[in-house]
């Protein structure tokens, strides 16, 4: 395991932060933008997964429909100035929470965040799938509608893999995949092992995959956020799996502020105090860490940012 960052966690040797894997500011949704990048350059992180969930973090996709082209030239420029004033590289992808009450504003919705994408030059945006029990017959539709404003703006738009969602079973995630050429998946494994997937075999969503969030995570919902290396996602088969099949993405750390840090299987490696308010930003270093190394065990070496 390679030793921490900096950013006032522990006072290590900062280790080079590789340009594949960057952080959700989901870490700080309680917080402001600026806030949350700040965190993330503290960290030693150069880009950026931004959460762009209605109502919650970071921007709203309603105001940017109701402020048309201005407001997401606006946006884009904040954010923007951000990224330069704290020396970093870039926001890599978004992850986009509609929340629309109609098929139309959620056409509306989608198109303007798409907007601002292309003007972050971000290539691919995660949206959740429809609750479980949804007809995919129904899914298929609604995502038919979607998939053309991220293809007509240059954007890859991507299904969470997700417990209570469609994509919890990934059979039904790669079918969607299937039937809608265009749409990929975000892989986040530690909803195939806190959902109903309970573990098994998920080959089947990889050829899918064109984004990756990275969380350890143990058997229910409960723990579905647990310190890196005490839970049960195995980083190293996801990593050799994905480097097998030419994967080229991002893999963005996300630990989020509004869930508890539960006690993995394997409580105490490392010695952390699981659930307490500030230990968000230990277990993004320690992910990153623990993440590297599975890739190095692996052999899999990476260029470290530049």
């Amino acid at each position: 395991m390679g030793t921490l960052g900096q950013g006032g966690h522990g006072g290590a040797t900062i280790m080079p932060m590789p340009n594949h894997v960057i952080v959700s500011t989901l870490g700080w949704s309680r917080r402001p933008l600026e806030e949350a990048i700040a965190g993330i350059a503290g960290l030693d992180f150069g880009q950026v997964d931004l959460a762009v969930h209605e109502g919650w973090a970071h921007v709203n996709p309603s105001e940017l429909v109701a402020g048309g082209p201005a407001r997401v030239r606006q946006e884009a420029e904040r954010i923007r100035e951000l990224i330069r004033r704290h020396e970093m590289k870039r926001v890599a992808a978004f992850n986009v929470g509609l929340r629309a009450d109609s098929p139309a504003e959620e056409r509306r919705r989608l198109g303007a965040v798409c907007d601002l994408a292309a003007a972050l030059e971000v290539p691919v945006i995660t949206l959740g799938a429809s609750s479980r029990g949804t007809p995919l017959e129904d899914e298929i539709a609604r995502l038919q509608a979607l998939l053309p404003e991220a293809a007509g703006r240059g954007v890859t738009l991507t299904l969470e893999t997700h417990t209570r969602q469609l994509t919890e079973h990934p059979a039904a995630a790669a079918r969607l995949c299937e039937a809608l050429p265009g749409l990929g998946l975000t892989l986040d494994a530690s909803h195939y092992h806190a959902g109903p997937n309970a573990g098994a075999d998920y080959a089947s969503v990889l050829p899918y995959v064109r984004h990756v969030h990275l969380r350890d995570a143990g058997a229910d919902w409960e723990h579905i956020q647990v310190p890196p290396g005490t839970g049960l996602v195995d980083f190293g088969q996801i990593v050799r799996q994905l480097h097998g099949i030419g994967y080229g993405g991002k893999f963005a750390i996300e630990y989020i502020d509004s869930i508890p840090i539960a006690p993995g299987p394997r409580a105490g490696e490392p010695a952390r105090r699981p659930g307490a308010p500030g230990d968000i930003p230990s277990n993004i270093s320690l992910m990153r860490d623990v993440f590297v190394a599975a890739e190095r065990e692996s052999g899999i070496v990476r260029a470290p940012a530049t």
